[in-house]
This record gives C-alpha cells, sequence and structure tokens, in this order.
C-alpha cells in the first residue's frame, strides 16, 4: 500500500484529495501537514488519517509519494525537496512563482524517475473529453482557431486575497485559472508555441493585513495564442464578472474548422453540453450526443455532482497518478508539462508588459 502524505489543509485539500484517496486500493493518505497544526489534527481525525506533522521536512521522511497542495509561493521548495528524496509527487500549479522555479523541478523530476502530476482539473471533466474526442474523430476537420472564455467573479469585492499579491501568488488571474485555460487549449488543439497578452488590473485591492505594501496582480487577462500546427485562439479569463448563476462562474469553448464548428457551455449550475454544426449545415447548432464511455456512471443535475463523481470515484486525476505509481506508468499531466503551461504564463506577461506583441514560447513542449 503507497503511503501518501498531505502537505496543505485548505478547503481544496478535502474537496478533492482526502475523498479521492479514501478508498483507492493501492495507496492512501497516510500523513498530513498544514501550518495550522490544531487545524491538521482536526482534518486528520476526520478522515483517519494517522500521522500529523508540523513542518513538510518531518512528513516527507515517512511517505513514498506526496501531493504538495499548499501555498503557492511553498510550491517549489517542497516539491524539490520531495524529487531530492526520490518521492512521487502531486503539485498544485503553479510549480512556482515563476518558470525559472518550476522549470527547476521539472529537471528535477526527470533525474529522479519519479512519477509526477500537476493537475490541471478541467481536462478531466467530461466535457473536455467529449470535445477532444470530436476534434479527434475529425468534426471540425482541420482546426482554424479556438475561442475560451472563463469569467468568473471571485474578484469583484475588492478585498485583500492572496491571489492578487504578487509576491504571494507569482501572478493573477492569468496564473490562477487562465493555466487551466492554456492547458485545456493545448489539451484540445496540441502545442502553444507563441503568446500575445493583455491585462488590467480592474478592482482596486484593500491593503495586507500586517499593512506592507504588496504589487496587486491582475484581475483579467486576454491571451492570444499561435498552435504549433498553425490555428491560432484567444483565451479570455475574467474574475470579475457578474454572471447570476448560484456559483457565479460559466465556461465557454468554441472550435471552428474546415469541417464545422464546436460549441461547449458549462454553467456550473445544470448546464454542461456540447453542441456542433457540420460545415454546409445551417444552424442552431445541434445538441450532441454523450458518448457513453465518458459519461456512463456520472451525475449530471449539478456540475458540482459531476466534479465529485469524476475526482472521487474514477480515474481521473489523483485516483489515477496512484493508479500510475503503482503500475510503473507515467501520468498526465506530469510536472514537465506544468512547466510549460509556467512558461507559458510568464511569456503572456511579459508580452502584458510589453504592449501585447506576439512573442514565442521559450522550449516548448515537444
Amino acid at each position: 500500500m503507497l503511503r501518501v502524505g498531505l502537505i496543505g489543509t485548505s478547503w481544496w485539500a478535502e474537496a478533492m484529495y482526502l475523498p479521492a484517496l479514501a478508498d483507492h486500493p493501492d495507496g492512501r493518505i497516510t500523513a498530513l501537514c498544514g501550518r495550522d497544526l490544531d487545524k491538521a489534527r482536526r482534518v486528520a481525525d476526520e478522515w483517519d488519517v494517522p500521522e500529523v506533522y508540523a513542518t513538510p521536512e518531518e512528513l516527507l521522511d515517512r511517505v513514498d509519494a506526496v501531493i504538495v497542495a499548499s501555498s503557492n509561493a511553498s510550491h517549489h521548495p517542497i516539491a524539490r525537496a520531495a524529487l531530492d528524496r526520490g518521492l512521487h509527487v502531486l503539485c498544485e500549479k503553479p510549480l512556482g512563482l515563476d518558470s525559472a522555479q518550476a522549470d527547476d523541478l521539472a529537471a528535477a523530476a526527470s533525474r529522479s524517475g519519479a512519477i509526477t502530476m500537476t493537475p490541471f482539473t478541467y481536462r478531466f471533466m467530461p466535457m473536455a473529453r467529449q470535445l477532444r474526442r470530436h476534434i479527434e474523430e475529425g468534426y471540425v476537420g482541420t482546426p482554424f482557431h479556438l475561442a475560451a472564455r472563463y469569467y468568473t467573479g471571485f474578484a469583484r469585492d475588492g478585498e485583500y486575497s492572496w491571489r492578487f499579491d504578487r509576491g504571494e501568488s507569482g501572478s493573477g488571474v492569468l496564473g490562477d485559472i487562465g493555466s487551466h485555460w492554456i492547458d485545456l487549449a493545448t489539451y484540445l488543439l496540441g502545442p502553444i508555441v507563441e503568446v500575445g497578452c493583455v491585462t488590467n488590473t480592474t478592482v482596486g485591492r484593500e491593503p495586507r493585513p500586517d499593512g506592507a505594501s504588496y504589487e496587486a496582480c491582475e484581475d483579467v487577462a486576454l491571451t492570444t495564442v499561435r498552435f504549433s500546427e498553425g490555428a491560432i485562439g484567444h483565451l479570455m479569463v475574467s474574475a470579475v464578472c457578474w454572471e447570476g448563476t448560484p456559483f457565479n462562474q460559466t465556461h465557454h469553448v468554441e472550435v471552428h474548422g474546415s469541417g464545422g464548428t464546436l460549441y461547449a457551455l458549462n454553467d456550473w449550475d445544470t448546464v454542461q453540453e456540447v453542441r456542433g454544426l457540420r460545415a454546409g449545415e445551417t444552424g442552431p447548432a445541434h445538441l450532441l450526443d454523450r458518448p457513453d464511455d465518458i459519461w456512463e456512471g456520472l451525475r449530471t443535475g449539478t456540475v458540482h455532482d459531476t466534479y465529485r463523481d469524476v475526482f472521487r470515484s474514477t480515474e481521473a486525476m489523483t485516483r489515477g497518478w496512484v493508479s500510475a505509481i503503482s503500475r510503473g506508468e507515467a501520468a498526465q499531466p506530469d510536472i514537465p508539462h506544468g512547466a510549460y503551461i509556467q512558461r507559458i504564463v510568464d511569456t503572456a506577461l511579459a508580452s502584458a508588459a510589453d504592449g501585447g506583441r506576439m512573442i514565442p514560447v521559450p522550449f516548448p513542449e515537444s
């Protein structure tokens, strides 16, 4: 039985990682570490985790694999220490506060031979998998361009948040939700080789609780990308939208090509749909059937139910990573891929600082 350590005790740890491995046949979370030791003990008691540690270093010496779900600034040093010990590592994005730290982790992962993962969640959702299936089967023919929009509103209140403190997060909405959309774009249409970007800091932020000064990060970003096969795309991410849904979040993805068009909508309430229109057909776009092997067994009443089913019951992400370790196989998306996504984010930030000009992505993924 694989001994997995979990570093971090946020709501995300309890929503995503602890339930995912509560009944995995090949591995379980045996050790927990958090900055608030009393909270870590409470979480460990609730989830029947036998060991609790005050520091990551203590935990790393007692496990075979580790999930790094702590603060952004801590990802690189903790994951690097784990890889140097020969542990398998699942590390939340961003892998570091910049691409130099992320590339350092990618190099360490390659040297160690560890089985790693950077958990970009949305590629595992059935809507994304269905989109990719249709593209691979030629529904749109040769892809011409992709448009993806991620609208949410968690930045509207103007309160201080570590997510918009560059020293704590590395970047704002571009690295937070934008990295998910960059990963999804590569999942659908392949490597991105050139990037341009404009950003905005729309809402004024309150001071840090400790009174220290800080650089506020972007809360809106529009990124133009060029794919290695010639298609282009634009990725719009915003955390200052009012969507009027219970979760105040919507996802929209469109892919246009020589053979037709695909439209996908997830309203984070009850709508998860993919529509399509073949070249030569007249609208409106048809609602496409859900492939049984992608959607079977998943609840679709609300998106949150689908989300829980995908990540707690199937071989997606965390469970798939543990299964890959038990089989001695690689998992995807791995840390080198996570470093590649971070290079794209950093290139987009450089473009935004330079008026939005297109800039080649350094050392693109092969």
